[in-house]
């Protein structure tokens, strides 16, 4: 019983990481292909060559599909070495589901749909270390960053009211007519007037933009995520909290809180943002406490929405809102933008509404991170 124990948690262990690490996706493929001289059989070709022909040929058209939604940067390294890729389309395909086949004997025509899943983390991995040869990587390695990008999850949002302006114009106008009867004894005039009136009305509309606040997520465990994709780069991560407080050393006031509290939307006339001057400042803290040691920032928002059923899977589906920039710190210049993400949206799903926000956290910030890289 002991050793059976045992195996079961080996077992577990192995294959946890795979499950929680992996980040994979559906797409759906059609194709078509003619038969020839073969004949259908039970809804499926007499040769069975022309079935599989069929779904490798569904499998390529569920690979165009999803590489087509590629952002620019990864769509770019994607197309530098898109041959290779497809020779080795087995090791991003792990799995496909047929989800519909037709065979016609009349137009001797067979066509069949399918679901395959998608190793996204793979492809990712594959196009960042492809990637790897430029200028701009190799000046990173060995460089240090500070990291601040702030997960948010909407906790209000207050939409205004439209304000509505009418306005009318009325027009009157009056026509008379004049009757004469004339006979031997008599002449008769008979008047009448008839009064018109006609109404013109329009207006126009104002919206304001709607206010949202946000409750701030787990600034550490956005930190970890984020050094887990620039380690292998050779950068070293310096987190917003160490900053502060080695600059507390140098007699500065405290910032965090304040940029925190920008960020949710609790202060600040700049929608849930940083101020200008506030980045400044830290920029300004950077360069003071750095001394030379501190070359890059990492500044950004990552916004979860509220998990909801996805229609065609049954589980819970979150989307990440991702807005990242990457800046070089210069004496003299501040804070000069290297490479940008996003507006991005980033989707993943999961059995509970946490597990499919982590896991779309977790997509986020390896997806803009690697993007990050991709740009340089």
């Amino acid at each position: 019983m002991i050793k059976i124990k045992t195996f079961l948690l080996i077992t577990s262990l192995l294959v946890l990481p795979f499950q929680v690490f992996s980040q994979s996706i559906t797409e759906k493929g059609v194709a078509s292909i003619e038969l020839d001289k073969s004949t259908c059989r039970d809804g499926r070709p007499a040769d069975r060559n022309k079935h599989f022909e069929a779904i490798e040929k569904a499998k390529l058209s569920a690979w165009n599909k999803y590489t087509a939604t590629l952002s620019s940067d990864r769509l770019n390294a994607y197309y530098a070495s898109e041959d290779r890729f497809l020779s080795e389309l087995e090791q991003y395909i792990t799995d496909y589901v047929i989800l519909t086949t037709d065979c016609s004997k009349t137009d001797r025509n067979y066509t069949v749909s399918i679901r395959v899943t998608i190793n996204e983390a793979r492809l990712n991995s594959k196009l960042v270390a492809g990637s790897s040869g430029s200028a701009a990587k190799q000046n990173l390695q060995g460089q240090g960053v500070v990291v601040l990008v702030v997960p948010r999850k909407t906790t209000e949002a207050l939409i205004f009211d439209d304000k509505v302006t009418s306005q009318s114009m009325t027009k009157k106008s009056l026509s008379a007519d004049e009757m004469i009867s004339a006979d031997e004894s008599s002449v008769s005039i008979t008047e009448s007037s008839t009064q018109r009136e006609s109404t013109t009305t329009g207006g126009s509309t104002s919206r304001k933009a709607t206010k949202r606040t946000y409750v701030i997520g787990d600034l550490n465990d956005a930190s970890a995520q984020i050094n887990n994709v620039l380690a292998p780069l050779g950068m070293r991560t310096f987190g917003a909290a160490r900053l502060e407080g080695m600059a507390s050393r140098y007699g500065y006031e405290p910032f965090l809180n304040e940029v925190l509290d920008q960020f949710s939307g609790k202060i600040g006339d700049l929608g849930a943002n940083i101020s200008p001057q506030k980045q400044n400042e830290i920029v300004d803290l950077i360069i003071d406490v750095g001394q030379g040691r501190l070359n890059y920032f990492l500044l950004g928002t990552v916004d979860s929405s509220v998990a909801r059923i996805d229609p065609d899977s049954g589980v819970y589906k979150s989307d990440v809102l991702v807005n990242v920039q990457l800046y070089r710190i210069d004496d003299f210049f501040g804070a000069e933008s290297v490479a940008s993400v996003g507006p991005e949206i980033k989707t993943a799903f999961g059995e509970t509404d946490v597990l499919s926000e982590k896991a779309a956290l977790k997509k986020a910030f390896s997806e803009a991170t690697n993007s990050l890289i991709l740009k340089l």
